[in-house]
């Protein structure tokens, strides 16, 4: 019988602009495993050159929240089967959440047992010392610190573990990797 493969799955958590895809990559490139993309900035950008949204203004219509968490949880077992002892997860259904109730006041009913179900071992919740870059996907640079607040209190709510991590350049780098090897060592 094949012993089943534990993979250590960690969350990069937080608001738009703060580096999340950065560090996954550079996380799994040092820790010589796969990280899991988002699956909203591919499907969102598809549905931008199809539907021209940029030029309405327009991110994301509530239809898009039930497609985007079905892609990012097809997307993550994917990644996660072919992982190398952790994977590294630029977001999580979490985000899909937080971000549905906070544009739309509402979210898909299935949406938070998904969640409950699902098991993520760390969440890097990434603070917003980096400065906001523009992005056709990014609308919210005024809003950061109310977001991140939201993030932070629904780990807390939910009882996640988590470290928050900030600093510019390879100080985020170290931090998050210190961070990981202390939640290791526990």
């Amino acid at each position: 019988m094949q012993e089943k493969k534990t993979t250590t799955k960690i969350v990069l958590f937080g608001t738009e602009s703060t580096g999340k895809t950065t560090l996954a990559a550079q996380l799994a490139l040092y820790y010589n495993t796969l990280w899991c993309p988002e699956f909203a900035r591919t499907y969102l950008s598809m549905k931008d050159q199809i539907e021209n949204r940029a030029s309405q203004q327009i991110v994301s219509v509530y239809e898009d929240i039930e497609p985007m968490a079905i892609g990012q949880l097809a997307l993550e077992d994917s990644f996660e089967a072919q992982a190398n002892r952790f994977l590294f997860c630029d977001t999580n259904l979490l985000t899909n959440l937080i971000y549905s109730n906070y544009y739309f006041k509402k979210h898909p009913d299935w949406l938070p047992q998904v969640i409950q179900k699902r098991n993520y071992d760390l969440y890097l919740l990434l603070a917003n010392d980096i400065a906001w870059e523009y992005d056709p996907l990014r609308d919210r640079p005024h809003a950061r610190n109310e977001l991140y607040d939201i993030f932070k209190n629904t780990l807390l709510v939910s009882k996640q573990n988590f470290v928050e991590i900030d600093g510019l350049g390879e100080k985020r780098f170290e931090n998050a990797s210190l961070a990981i090897n202390n939640f290791l060592t526990i």
